[in-house]
């Protein structure tokens, strides 16, 4: 038998392909288009928080008269308050 393995010590390794990048860009007015329409995204979100804030400070607001005027008017379980402040207490 022959010993006729290649000696890989002197084959050269091979290569990755080069990878080339072609830079683009967009137009000054699309680039302005784009730029605006994403401030004008964060506001919104921006917008959408403090209203969900604002909500949440209503409910608690609301929720604390409730309580207080259940304590200063002996208010129990199923009395009633009215939306013109009538008070329907419970039988």
């Amino acid at each position: 038998m022959s010993d006729q393995t290649p000696d890989v010590s002197t084959q050269p390794a091979p290569t990755q392909p080069v990878s080339v990048q072609v830079s683009e860009r967009l137009e000054d007015a699309d680039k302005a288009a784009l730029d605006l329409a994403k401030s004008k995204r964060e506001t919104a979100i921006a917008n959408a928080k403090l209203a969900v804030s604002q909500s949440e400070t209503a409910d608690l607001t609301y929720n604390n008269l409730v309580l207080r005027f259940a304590v200063k008017y002996r208010l129990s379980d199923g009395d009633l308050l009215g939306e013109d402040g009538t008070i329907t207490r419970k039988s």
